[in-house]
């Protein structure tokens, strides 16, 4: 069977478009995903009620191979860049729904400018008036339902109000409200300098993703509608003419070697889009050449204007009535965008999050978090390839801090941050706090796994005994980064940044979309790869810039506002 469209990708942005082209009965749809399946019957429990990186870093739900390079790259050679630099584990999910499926559950719109800046970039007919409607069509709003001319989406919004915040989160919201950042309940609505409650993809204390939102029972029925999981995209093949794509090679058990389709629609993320186009022979000559692949189109934007939001924090042992409740599953309960001053920032640049608790175990519900980083990054990395072969993953290099904006701004409220938590309001909630790192000793124990039960159990009994506490709290710190010096040395404060700053898991921006005399826009505002036909892009990699928000929710909008365009131009071509 030849497919009218072939989706590269299960993900948020691949489960909107398979359920919006097959709603047509007359178009025919295949959707392609890498990891396994989630029939709404047979969802894993871990996926349906964990809150945070279920089955963590198992390779049936994560690109375990995947490292990126974090640190400022400065003028090093791809080689360099390997040989001086450590690379770190970066999660990335394989699983039919994508992040949405392993994600924090949080879906909160970018701003207005965000998306008017889009268009401003090149992207016509994206500003945000034009994205609004496909926010409304995709969410439901269970607590400030918005007025819409049809049925209710098929993602849930819902908050957790700070009537079950720990006393601690309510804290800090009294806190930043003493510094002129007032509070408000749906900053959807009220979208300027404020900290809220967390919207979450989460109905009944369970998760939402867009796999169950989208592919439901009746929409997978569909007779036009074919979904192969466990199916990795090793190449895709090209006509004659060696400009027209016809479909793609697969590799999986069970899974056909070839799928034949009129058009091929890329939603593997804004990672593996890159490098699946770069394998084809579309992207940068010149690097392109210097992995022997010929070009087929000469695009120097594709994998560059890689994006993400940089995060540290500090993390806060509370004491026992400020720690969160043990029946509240969410971990982060207050949100804040704000604005740095910093010139040549935009207004509501930065993000802090207040969480609960760090972890499921019985040490991480004694242990809170407060994070921050720039809201609106400007760092920009890249993707590129190690070796033409789809057995290997790009290399990924996202340059964080290297904007000396950026820098500058997390110094900042580093400093802020640590004044809030060391004011004697905070004395009643606060035991201690220091400068965190989210390294690999800690990572190990993120898995709710009987071994690290037995261990996170007996370490929780220290912590509540004065004269172990140290014990346990000195395997959590970094003895190079202790909270005096950090403060009061800038070095100390810049090394620590670096050290231990990551990503936010919300990669973008590396197959943009823009004007076709752009040089370095990869699709049209319809998310066609320019230079070749029957190809398009519909993922996170097609933002032109980052938005002020975690970007699943901006994802599913593209696809929604991308999938009624396509059907659009085949009535207006009267297919």
């Amino acid at each position: 069977m030849k497919y009218d469209y072939l989706i590269v990708g299960g993900g948020s942005a691949g489960c909107v478009l398979a359920n919006r082209l097959s709603a047509d009965k007359s178009v025919r749809v295949c959707l392609v995903e890498a990891g396994p399946d989630t029939p709404p019957e047979n969802t894993p429990k871990s996926i349906y009620d964990d809150a945070f990186l279920p089955d963590y870093f198992e390779p049936y739900r994560y690109w375990t191979d995947l490292t990126v390079y974090a640190d400022p790259i400065g003028n090093r050679s791809d080689d360099q860049i390997a040989s001086d630099m450590k690379a770190r584990r970066y999660e990335q999910a394989k699983v039919m729904g994508g992040g949405s499926s392993v994600n924090g559950q949080v879906v909160i719109r970018g701003l207005p400018s965000d998306y008017d800046e889009w268009e401003a970039s090149g992207a016509t007919g994206w500003s945000y008036k034009d994205c609004l409607p496909y926010f409304n069509k995709l969410e439901n709003d269970v607590d400030f339902p918005q007025p819409t001319n049809g049925e209710p989406g098929p993602i849930p919004v819902r908050r957790i109000f700070p009537k079950h915040w720990s006393t601690f989160a309510l804290a800090m919201r009294e806190m930043v409200a003493a510094e002129g950042i007032p509070y408000v309940d749906d900053t959807h609505a009220d979208p300027k300098d404020s900290c809220f409650p967390f919207a979450r993809n989460n109905l009944y204390d369970h998760r939402v993703s867009a796999a169950a939102g989208y592919l439901t029972e009746t929409v997978r029925s569909r007779p036009n509608l074919s979904i192969i999981a466990n199916a990795k995209v090793t190449e895709i093949m090209f006509a004659k003419d060696g400009r027209t794509v016809t479909g793609v090679k697969l590799q999986g058990p069970g899974a056909p070697s070839v799928i034949d389709a009129k058009e091929v629609i890329l939603s593997a993320g804004a990672l593996q889009s890159p490098a699946l186009l770069m394998r084809a022979g579309i992207g940068p000559g010149d690097h392109l050449q210097e992995m022997g692949i010929s070009v087929r189109s000469n695009l120097p934007g594709v994998g560059r204007n890689l994006l993400d939001h940089p995060l540290i924090g500090y993390a806060v042992f509370l004491c026992p009535k400020a720690q969160l409740a043990t029946n509240v599953k969410i971990n982060s309960l207050m949100h804040m965008r704000w604005s740095s001053g910093v010139p040549g920032c935009a207004k509501t640049d930065m993000k802090l999050t207040v969480s609960g608790r760090f972890a499921w175990s019985k040490v991480g519900r004694r242990i809170g978090m407060v994070n921050f980083g720039p809201n609106k990054a400007y760092s920009r990395g890249f993707v590129k390839l190690k070796n033409p072969s789809p057995d290997l993953m790009p290399l990924v290099a996202f340059n964080y801090l290297s904007d000396q904006r950026d820098m500058e701004r997390v110094k900042r409220t580093a400093i802020w941050v640590s004044s809030l938590l060391s004011s004697p309001r905070m004395r009643e909630h606060v035991i201690s706090y220091w400068p965190g790192i989210y390294a690999d000793n800690l990572r190990q124990y993120t898995a709710p796994t009987f071994r690290n039960k037995i261990i996170t159990d007996i370490a929780a009994q220290m912590l509540d005994m004065g004269g172990l506490r140290n014990i346990v709290l000195g395997k959590a710190m970094d003895s190079r980064f202790p909270l005096e010096r950090v403060l009061k040395d800038e070095r100390v404060l810049e090394d620590w940044i670096h050290t231990g700053i990551q990503g936010d898991w919300h990669p973008c921006g590396t197959c943009r979309m823009g004007s076709e005399q752009d040089h370095n826009a990869v699709t049209s505002s319809e998310g066609r790869v320019f230079g070749v036909a029957g190809l398009r892009v519909t993922d996170a990699s097609i933002m032109p810039t980052i938005p002020s928000a975690n970007t699943n929710l901006s994802t599913m909008m593209l696809a929604e506002k991308m999938a009624d365009h396509i059907l659009q131009s085949r009535k207006t071509n009267g297919l």
